[in-house]
C-alpha cells in the first residue's frame, strides 16, 4: 500500500498540553475496535512551531519513535523545520519529512481520506 494513509492527523500547536492531548487521542483512535484504524493507515503531519516535538532532543522523542515503529507515518514539514531553525537530521528516529505540511493536508483531503485536526 506504500504511504497511502486513510486517516491524516494534523498538528501545528507547540503547546505541550495540546501535543500530549493529540498523542492521547491518537492512541485512543488506534485502540478503538469500533473503527478500522490500523497504525499503518495513519499519518501524522506536524507543521508550524509544533515540529519541535519531533526533534531527537524533545522529551517526546521516545513516544514519537515508538509510534513510528508501530507503523504510524509521522511527517515533519520541511518548510517549518527551516523556518524555526531545525535540520531534518535532528528529527527523532522514524520521523519522515514532507516539503509542505499544508500541501500534504490538501492532497489527503482531495484523495477523500479522513482528516483530523488536533491542536
Amino acid at each position: 500500500m506504500g504511504s497511502h494513509c486513510s486517516i491524516l492527523v494534523h498538528i501545528s500547536s507547540d503547546d505541550i498540553g495540546d501535543w500530549r492531548m493529540a498523542l492521547r487521542n491518537l492512541v485512543n483512535l488506534v485502540n478503538d475496535d469500533s473503527i478500522e484504524t490500523p497504525p499503518e493507515l495513519m499519518e501524522v503531519v506536524v507543521n508550524g512551531p509544533g515540529v519541535r516535538f519531533l526533534l531527537e532532543t524533545s522529551p517526546e522523542a521516545a513516544e514519537v519513535t515508538r509510534m513510528a515503529k508501530s507503523g504510524v507515518e509521522i511527517s515533519a514539514c520541511t518548510n517549518s523545520l527551516d523556518r524555526f531553525g531545525h535540520a531534518a537530521q535532528d528529527l527523532a528516529t522514524g520521523v519522515t519529512t514532507v516539503q509542505s505540511g499544508v500541501a500534504e493536508v490538501v492532497r489527503v483531503q482531495q484523495r477523500g481520506d479522513t482528516y483530523l485536526k488536533l491542536p
